[in-house]
């Protein structure tokens, strides 16, 4: 795992297109890329290939993730879980992180329960098909064996 560059662009692509029903564009991530001061963009390499992202923004006291993905041919493996322990380690302690997730997504809802994630609210017709989104915080990160 390793912070994400300009160069990653083409395959996160690939990735984001296989994953989601509405994917974002090369040009919105190509943007996310750039280096923006508050940007925490990791990528999780396997034998050298990249099979998952990060996007999260850093404020004050507070991340959000944008996007978080493993490609398809990864997931349901542990992969996941272990780049969100990466990536949370690389966060002070006192960070709360908030994100949105489509309230049909029940494998990364599972996941961020499993990480001490609770529901705040939903965001109605959230996404650009008309699907709620479930906002989601984890307040102050005290690490524990998960």
């Amino acid at each position: 795992m390793r912070p994400a560059t300009e160069e990653d662009l083409s395959k996160i692509t690939l990735i984001e297109k296989r994953v989601f029903r509405f994917p974002w564009s090369k040009d919105q991530i190509k943007w996310e890329l750039s280096s923006q001061h508050v940007a925490l963009n990791h990528v999780m390499l396997l034998e050298d290939n990249i099979i998952g992202y990060i996007f999260a923004h850093k404020i004050d006291k507070e991340v959000q993730i944008l996007n978080f993905a493993i490609d398809i041919s990864y997931q349901h493996k542990g992969y996941g879980e272990k780049f969100l322990l990466y990536f949370m380690d690389q966060l002070d302690e006192d960070i709360s992180i908030i994100l949105e997730v489509r309230k049909s997504n029940f494998p990364a809802i599972n996941l961020y329960l499993k990480f001490g994630f609770s529901e705040l609210g939903i965001r109605e017709k959230y996404y650009s098909d008309g699907e709620d989104g479930i906002v989601m915080k984890r307040n102050f990160l005290a690490h524990a064996v998960v």
